[in-house]
Formats: C-alpha cells, structure tokens, sequence
C-alpha cells in the first residue's frame, strides 16, 4: 500500500498493511535525525505518511515595522516580530511573548485584550489578510502526487482567544462574562472557519483544529461551557467546510483529557483525535469507548517511553499500542506531542522501525 491508500483504509477501519506513520519534533530532533540517518529527507526515511499545506496570514504594515527573522529553536524562531528587548517579542495579533533563558521554549506575556472592556477595542484582522486557497493548492497537489496525505487547517479558537485575553480572564468570561465571550468568539470563529474554507478549497484532505482546551485530568473550564460556545460553532465550521468538500476529514487536537467532550467532537463530525496522550486518556479504553468512530492519532509517550527508555521498551510500546489498538484501523502512530531535545535520537527511529517491522500475523 501507498501513504494515501494505507491511511483511507485505517480512517475506514479496515486493517492497513502497516499503521500510517507521523512525526512531530523540536528542530534539535531533527537535526539529530538528519546526522544519523545520512539524509536530509526524515520524513522518507522513517516512512512518514503525512505532509502538510496550510493557509497563512499577511499583515503587510506590520511586516513593515518588524525586525528581521532570528535564530533559534524556540516555538515561532524564524518569523519576524517586534522585539521589545532581547527576549520579549510581539506578533502581528499583538501577542507578545518571552524566550527562555535557556533559548528553548516561550511564556506568554500579554495580549492585545487583556484591559478590554470589549472586544471591539481591538482592531480584529479580517479574513482579507489570509491567503488565498490557489495559493497553496500547487503544494498540495504536489503532496498528493507523491502520494502524501494532505493536512492542513485552523487554530482551536479557544486558544487563540486565551492569547489575546489572557487565559485567567478568558476562562473568567467564559463562565461569567458571557456576552464578551460570545462577542470574541464570533470573531475567532468566523476567521478560523475562513481558513478551515481556503484549506478545503485548495484540496486537503484533512482539516486539522489545533489547540489545547485540557489539563491532565479535565477540561480547563466546564464541559457544559465547551457545549455551549464552542460546540454550536465546531458544527458549523464542520457543516460548512463539508459542503466545499464533503469527504474531507476533520481532526483535532488538544494536550491533555478531553474524555468528558469526546462523544461532542464526535457527534460534531470530527474524524481523527490527537495526541491521546497516554498519561492522560488511556489509549485502551479510548480504543474500547470510540474506536469504531474515530481514529487514534499519536499515543506513543514523550514523558516516559521516549525520553527516558530504551530503545527495546520503545519498540514494546509502539507494537503493544499496534496490536492492542490498530487491530481493526483507525490508529495512526505518532509522538504523544512534539518529542524534545533531550530525547535520543536512536528511541526516535526505534519507534518507527517498530511500527514499519510490525507484522499483523504477529497479533
């Protein structure tokens, strides 16, 4: 089987000839990865089956005030910001954010809503600033023609909304400043939706909503809360995106338990739930509950298995999670989030080498 062929099977539950494969790693990882393996191609090397064309944003005068890319490996290094010292910096959306000291990771610092009283005190980017579906359709025609499937998609409004407002006070609106919530929400939507559109257009074949609304055991705020304002308007972005493409998938992700809203994504139209974190939703029950209506994405441990095991006890989890949990399709095998720098590299192409060697006669 080929990447596309071997993924629309798992999606159909039916047995692929192997789990169709993904990775997500910080830039250390893959540069560790490149030295080893002796090819700059990861991706073909691991037999990875994804490949990714998303749709963007243009903020022409505030590119004309921002300074050059910088270096790094920190999350968002190469993109051009306002820097308000050597280490704080501010986006087009007026987030602004902090590097560690160390050069690894970022804080968030504030947000262009965190004083509002409204959200019409922030001048909200329309959807002009995005770009436009054709512009990326070349890619993912290119993608499809060597046989990729195609991702690419949206921003988790909610987060998005944490960002501008700051998540104390967004989680405080969200449950008693309903008015201001609804108010953001309809902005956020109506652009995320807008992008979600433009990926469709272009001929992805999954549209991916990014963004964590858990902790390790819960929700972060009531799931009756998610039901009210997150829900309606999931439905309506999936309605709308499946009446440009009505096969297209949808698949979200969020860090954390999000059990207590599964059956919601679901009864929404999401296809593809990501990371399954298996120190926060058991992989088991998660196959044993919904299984048969969505499939698994991820669920190979970055806090334990990855980062402090070996490569043998990597190889056991990956093949244990194939046979306990792909039997019947629906498990894609991932990293339960992006591996880290201090994980080694030979744990890395074990994980791979494992799912690719898995035999289903072996089950």
């Amino acid at each position: 089987m080929g990447s596309r062929e071997r993924f629309f099977a798992t999606v159909r539950h039916e047995r692929p000839d192997r789990v169709p494969l993904d990775l997500w790693a910080r830039p250390e990882v893959m540069r560790q990865l490149v030295e080893h393996l002796g090819t700059d191609d990861v991706d073909e090397a691991l037999g990875i089956d994804f490949g990714h064309a998303g749709i963007g944003s243009r903020f022409p005068e505030f590119e004309a005030r921002a300074a050059e890319p910088k270096g790094g490996d920190w999350p968002g290094s190469g993109g051009r910001y306002i820097w308000h010292d050597d280490r704080t910096f501010e986006d087009a959306w007026g987030i602004v954010q902090r590097v560690g000291e160390d050069g690894k990771l970022c804080e968030w610092v504030s947000g262009p809503l965190v004083d509002a009283s409204d959200p019409d005190e922030f001048d909200f980017p329309d959807i002009s600033t995005l770009t436009e579906a054709e512009e990326i359709a070349g890619r993912v025609a290119q993608l499809k023609e060597a046989d990729k499937v195609v991702l690419g998609g949206a921003t988790m409004p909610f987060k998005q909304a944490w960002y501008l407002r700051g998540l104390e006070n967004w989680l405080c609106d969200m449950v008693a400043n309903r008015p201001f919530a609804e108010k953001l929400y309809d902005r956020i939507y109506a652009y995320q939706t807008e992008r979600a559109l433009r990926a469709a257009r272009a001929g992805v074949d999954v549209v991916t909503v990014v963004g964590d609304i858990a902790m390790n055991e819960r929700l972060m705020f009531p799931p009756p809360v998610f039901r009210a304002l997150d829900k309606p308007r999931l439905a309506e972005m999936v309605r709308r995106v499946r009446e440009v493409n009505p096969d297209v998938l949808f698949f979200y992700h969020s860090d954390g338990n999000i059990s207590e809203v599964m059956d919601d994504f679901i009864e929404v139209g999401f296809d593809l739930i990501n990371p399954i974190q298996p120190e926060c939703m058991d992989p088991d029950e998660v196959k044993r509950r919904w299984g048969d209506r969505i499939t698994m994405w991820g669920t190979i441990s970055i806090r334990t298995t990855l980062p402090l095991g070996t490569p043998e006890s990597v190889r056991t989890e990956v093949q244990d999670r194939i046979r306990r949990c792909g039997h019947n399709g629906g498990l894609v095998i991932a990293p339960a989030n992006v591996i880290m720098y201090d994980t080694a590299v030979e744990n890395v192409v074990a994980m791979y080498e494992a799912a690719r060697e898995f035999r289903w006669n072996d089950a």
